[in-house]
């Protein structure tokens, strides 16, 4: 195995990448279809048509409405079980504290000696009864005890114990107590912490004050005393809890949103009848058909799987096998081979966006890849590579043949359509035609299934919209795939073609024979490419650009100069060798500048292969220079042309330089000049490395003689016209 791979590797030293491209292409394709897959699921939506009737393969429950009844029962048991939320108000106890000691002090007062009069007295103790809402008798038993200090701290340790109990009002109590609850929530409102205790753990006020009696008691031991401290303690008491409503709403809500719907449950048995004919598809169809995914078979999802990675792979074996048959200059290099991936990638994933979407199947735009790989790679690969993607496409349709069916029409429709499309616009036009073929085809499987006119109108009317929209795309897309993979397009070929290029510009204003020159090849290669099957625009639009090396130094070239004027004269030939030859390499760089195409610029590298400097080799031989003149170094550094275009382009170079020096361009004359150059050309073994057939040359050497002939056609010598002395 390892020597096949070797041997292969050697022949292909792009094999192992191929590979990776071919297995993650796989990968991708496999994840695309398989992604949101279910039985029936991309087949049918929401007030579709059904074209085809659907039983159920076996016995299933679907989940059916919510059954408000036993929701609304369960979200009753979790509400209920949520215990009520008590706020306990721990500052109360420190308000209680505080009322105590300002009394005290109040009393205290009493003892001011200009408090004299025992009117007076009594007056300060009725007022101070009724500010704190307590006997004066208690007010007058309190400041004549004889430690008051004492008493205090008494009253207060009462109050920390007292009020540690939580105390609810009477009302609250009762309703506890009416409602049987047994716990409840207590929680501290200056912690926010809470616990759970029993609700008899909850004390009404009168509870509390009879607990007071005790606590007095273990306080205090002098009974008058004590009598004095349970008064004052049971007069200040208050309540330190509230039932926290708000709190516990709010819980019972978060729980009663924590309790699932309960749904009705429907029973389908099997080969019961899901969806008829012809049907428009319901909510309930779509639930039962839902169902049906989510119940199938682990081992039919297994086999459908399977199934999915066999036939990705199967067909992508026999893209390979047609690539490497017919196609093999694909496989020479990486870039075709990746667009082509991208593509077909790109458009599954476009497809299995819109069918698992509310959008109809048939709106799937398959002519948008089937146009790109026409205009980028090749008519062939895109019709190979369309018939691939319509059975994919119908697959992920849920295996909908119709779908499969108008894809494939439409978009080999689009491959026919966008022959030889040099403007943007032939692009609608093809995207039109590819409408039309959609409807015809949706209206007569409308017919064959016997739907209703307005169904198969309306499909037939979502394929025209298709065909417009695959058209849309293609015009907006192709120039980022053109920059991206640095591919040449007829269309940008065109947009070169304008002779307002500022390269073409300044051509005009400095080397104004070599324009002309430049104008006169391009008819010439464009010709002869159109005879031999090749890019006839691309050989006219490289033709525009091959001399723009000679701007920098026009004056050297012949054409650029005045009749019986060279400024080679006073050079020596190597000189006028390098400056000569210097304009091919000149040329590349002003094209690289100006982001010129690669064809292009690999045709200014060819348009003189290897060829020999001739005039300027013989005068070095004439001179009888002290250097050897050595053939090799008069010649161009080529390479020679590499593809039938940059062929053109040199004989056609060749051809207009010496028509140019005929003195008397007789047809005979052309036509022995044109089949001499040519000729010299197939013997010097310039045309060794192109496509090029002895066929091909004589179909080059007829047109070239055909459009110089025309050029230098004789004209009539018209008789002068008198003059007249009167005028």
């Amino acid at each position: 195995m390892r020597k096949i791979l070797n041997r292969k590797t050697k022949k292909n030293p792009n094999f192992i990448f191929h590979v990776v491209i071919g297995v993650f292409t796989c990968l991708m394709l496999v994840v695309i279809i398989q992604w949101d897959k279910g039985l029936f699921k991309a087949e049918f939506h929401e007030g579709d048509i059904a074209l085809r009737a659907i039983y159920a393969p076996y016995d299933f429950n679907v989940k059916g409405e919510i059954n408000t009844k036993l929701t609304d029962a369960a979200i009753k048991k979790a509400t209920d079980s949520i215990l009520p939320v008590y706020i306990y108000d721990p500052e109360t106890k420190n308000a209680l504290i505080g009322k105590i000691e300002s009394i005290v002090r109040s009393v205290l007062a009493l003892r001011d000696p200009a408090v004299t009069t025992a009117e007076e007295k009594a007056a300060k103790i009725k007022e101070i009864a009724s500010s704190y809402n307590i006997s004066d008798v208690l007010i007058s038993d309190i400041s004549q005890l004889s430690d008051i200090d004492a008493f205090l701290n008494h009253a207060r340790k009462a109050v920390e114990i007292l009020m540690a109990y939580a105390v609810v009002s009477d009302e609250e109590y009762s309703r506890l107590k009416a409602g049987g609850i047994k716990t409840v929530q207590l929680m501290d409102k200056s912690t926010g912490e809470t616990k759970i205790i029993s609700a008899d753990e909850l004390l009404t006020l009168e509870d509390l004050k009879n607990k007071a009696e005790s606590f007095s008691f273990a306080l205090v031991k002098n009974k008058k005393e004590r009598g004095f401290l349970l008064d004052l303690i049971k007069s200040v008491l208050n309540l330190n809890t509230v039932y926290g409503k708000e709190k516990t709403e709010s819980e019972k809500r978060a729980g009663a949103q924590k309790v699932q719907p309960i749904y009705r449950t429907m029973e389908v048995k099997k080969n019961e009848t899901i969806l008829n004919k012809g049907e428009r598809i319901g909510k309930e169809h779509i639930a039962i058909l839902m169902a049906l995914s989510q119940n199938e078979n682990p081992a039919v999802k297994v086999g459908g799987m399977a199934a999915v990675i066999i036939l990705v792979g199967l067909f992508m074996l026999l893209v390979t096998l047609y690539i490497k048959f017919y196609e093999s200059g694909i496989m020479k290099g990486n870039k075709e081979l990746i667009l082509l991936a991208l593509i077909s990638i790109l458009m599954l994933f476009i497809a299995k966006i819109i069918v698992v979407s509310p959008w109809p199947s048939s709106l799937i735009p398959v002519a948008v890849a089937s146009m790109l790989i026409a205009i980028l790679i090749n008519s062939r690969l895109a019709i190979v590579t369309t018939c691939f993607l319509s059975i994919m496409i119908g697959i992920i349709s849920g295996n909908r043949m119709d779908i499969a069916g108008v894809s494939l029409v439409g978009g080999i429709i689009s491959v026919f359509a966008i022959q030889g499309v040099r403007r943007r616009s032939q692009v609608i036009a093809a995207g039109l035609c590819v409408g039309f073929a959609n409807i015809s085809y949706l209206i007569g499987m409308g017919l064959i299934r016997g739907l209703d006119f307005h169904t198969y109108i309306t499909e037939a009317l979502f394929g025209l919209t298709n065909g417009v929209m695959s058209a849309v795309i293609v015009t907006g897309i192709l120039p980022v795939f053109e920059n991206a993979f640095k591919i040449t397009t007829d269309i940008s070929l065109l947009e070169l073609a304008d002779l307002n290029h500022p390269l073409l510009k300044e051509m005009v204003i400095k080397a104004p024979g070599t324009y002309h020159h430049s104008l006169v090849v391009g008819n010439l290669a464009e010709a002869a490419c159109e005879a031999i099957g090749a890019n006839a625009l691309l050989a006219r639009v490289s033709s525009y650009f091959h001399d723009i090396g000679k701007i920098e130094k026009a004056f050297y070239f012949s054409e650029n100069q005045p009749r019986g004027e060279s400024a080679h004269d006073k050079l020596l030939p190597t000189m006028s060798r390098l400056i000569i030859t210097n304009h091919v390499k000149n040329g590349i760089e002003l094209a690289e500048k100006h982001n010129l195409n690669r064809k292009i610029i690999d045709i200014i590298n060819q348009h003189h292969g290897t060829g020999l400097v001739f005039y300027f080799f013989k005068r070095a031989l004439e001179k009888g220079q002290d250097e050897k003149a050595d053939e090799q170094s008069f010649r161009y550094p080529g390479p020679k042309p590499q593809t039938k275009e940059a062929a053109c382009v040199l004989l056609a170079d060749s051809v207009e330089a010496g028509s140019r020096a005929l003195e008397d361009p007789t047809p005979s004359r052309i036509k022995g000049l044109v089949k001499k150059i040519i000729n010299n050309k197939f013997i010097d073994g310039q045309l060794d490395e192109c496509d090029l057939t002895l066929k091909d040359l004589e179909k080059i050497a007829e047109v070239f003689t055909h459009i110089l002939t025309g050029i230098f056609h004789t004209r009539v010598e018209y008789p002068e016209e008198p003059h007249n002395s009167n005028t």
